[in-house]
C-alpha cells in the first residue's frame, strides 16, 4: 500500500506526518486490498480537518472528512469513518460475488 500525507502550510511538526502514517497502516486490518491511501491534514483557524482518500482498485475511490477542535480527535474520527466505509465496501463486494440480493441501506 502506498501512503501519502499532505500537510499544507506546514501547520504541524514533522513528527505528526510519521504518526499519521503509522495510524494509516492500521486501516489494512479493515480491508487488505487498499492500493493507495492519502491523508490531508490542515488547520482552519481553530478547527483541525483531516481528509482521507483511499483508492481500493477497480476504479473505486473512497473519501471521508472529519473536523474537530483537537488534531487527535479529527484524525480518530476520520480513521473511524474510513474503517466503516471500507467494511461497507467489502460487504458490498462480497454480496455481489455471491449473487445475494442487496439489503436496504441503513439510515442514521
Amino acid at each position: 500500500m502506498k501512503t501519502q500525507v499532505s500537510i499544507p502550510h506546514h501547520d504541524y511538526p514533522a513528527r505528526v506526518r510519521e504518526f499519521v502514517e503509522q495510524r494509516l497502516e492500521g486501516l489494512l486490518e479493515s480491508y487488505d486490498r487498499i492500493v493507495s491511501l492519502r491523508a490531508m491534514c490542515e488547520r482552519q483557524s481553530l478547527t483541525h480537518r483531516v481528509e482521507l482518500v483511499a483508492n481500493v482498485g477497480r476504479h473505486a475511490t473512497l473519501v471521508v472528512d472529519a473536523r474537530a477542535d483537537a488534531f487527535g480527535a479529527a484524525l480518530d474520527g476520520a480513521l473511524a469513518k474510513m474503517a466503516r466505509v471500507l467494511s461497507r465496501h467489502k460487504e458490498r463486494l462480497n454480496q455481489a460475488r455471491s449473487g445475494s440480493p442487496r439489503r436496504a441501506p441503513r439510515r442514521g
